[in-house]
């Protein structure tokens, strides 16, 4: 049996809504990603969207428009995807790590021992769609005047009291990859209550143009094109049932699994699942042996940023809860074509090698 960590859920509605962009004729940035961006402000009940071309692309927006530069401090969570962190330095920013909590999110109580004159920004992201605590970080952000900047690359679809992720700060991002719950197979959005947020994201996602030919910002081409943005007005209608079939497959898989621990997740919140993972004390020899039998996975993530080459020189410090959890977790398959047959054979592999 092979197992793939992810499989992108496409269906005959959604290659038909590509098909009928293509025979429109119209490919690039068109009225299909401003409809996009409509149904994402309604289903986010936001303001303003801004479709750009990745997560990553979205997150050098929003620090752009924050005016990050050259010798702004901005705290970053010392576990995360590299992108959040890479965001930093294209904004020649320098990123100063906290370490995660058990719910594997940024350590609210650390974070104030971080600030400095020169800190202006946080950037937060809820790992694997397990939220954060944002009554903590908008309070901190609020106290001591600093942009709480949402990566959201992971939480389409998680909660917060109520409230959607992607929605907390004052800039806000989210990614549409092939392997999130809703993609464009590459893609992502801006999102904020500002006015001048978004018409200035707008500007830096094409080339920093204000009008035609007149540009006013250092921009990128950065723009989501009609074709993709067809994909993600085809999937927002499903996303509800997308959400819940995640769900049932993470409930079935915590009924059966044995021997293993998960995340923590706080009250009053909802996790998208958008990952899957688990704790093993022998992690490496658990995750050999699933590759073996053809199951796959991923190590969400390997090691702290700070570790990370790119990053080390920024910091050398060895964060506890960051470097336990990235030689514990791993994160098993989960998409929407998961057969009870396949989530039974990855449940019976765990459970012989765990007991």
């Amino acid at each position: 049996m092979k197992i793939p960590w992810a499989k992108p859920n496409i269906t005959k509605e959604d290659e038909a809504a590509v098909r009928k962009i293509l025979e429109t004729g119209w490919l690039s940035m068109g009225q299909e990603v401003k409809k996009f961006e409509d149904n994402m402000a309604s289903y986010f009940d936001i303001n303003y969207t801004v479709a750009v071309n990745s997560g990553t692309a979205a997150l050098d927006v929003a620090l752009k428009c924050i005016g990050i530069k050259q010798g702004d401090e901005v705290i970053i969570p010392a576990l995360t995807y590299i992108a959040t962190g890479y965001a930093v330095l294209y904004n020649h920013g320098t990123p100063v790590f906290v370490d995660v909590d058990k719910t594997l999110n940024i350590d609210t109580s650390l974070i104030e021992d971080r600030i400095t004159d020169n800190t202006k920004a946080i950037i937060n992201i809820d790992l694997g769609g397990n939220v954060s605590n944002y009554s903590a970080l908008q309070r901190i952000s609020k106290d001591n005047d600093l942009a709480l900047v949402v990566d959201g690359a992971q939480s389409l679809g998680s909660e917060y009291h109520g409230v959607k992720c992607c929605t907390h700060g004052v800039v806000n991002t989210t990614s549409f990859h092939a392997a999130k719950l809703l993609t464009t197979v590459e893609g992502g959005m801006v999102l904020t209550q500002d006015n001048n947020i978004s018409q200035q994201a707008k500007a830096i996602r094409n080339q920093g143009e204000v009008s035609k030919f007149k540009h006013q910002f250092l921009g990128h081409n950065y723009r989501m094109i009609d074709l993709v943005a067809a994909l993600g007005n085809a999937q927002i209608e499903r996303i509800q049932e997308t959400l819940k079939v995640r769900k049932e497959k993470v409930e079935y898989y915590k009924n059966n699994l044995q021997n293993v621990r998960y995340p923590k997740e706080l009250p009053g919140t909802v996790n998208s699942n958008f990952l899957f993972l688990i704790f093993a004390d022998n992690r490496d020899k658990l995750n050999k042996h699933l590759n073996k039998k053809g199951i796959d996975t991923r190590i969400t993530y390997p090691m702290p940023m700070n570790e990370q080459p790119v990053f080390r020189k920024y910091n050398k410090e060895i964060f506890p809860i960051a470097k336990e959890v990235s030689q514990k977790v791993i994160s098993l398959p989960l998409y929407h074509s998961l057969t009870r047959k396949e989530q039974d054979y990855i449940i019976k592999e765990i459970n012989t090698f765990t007991r």
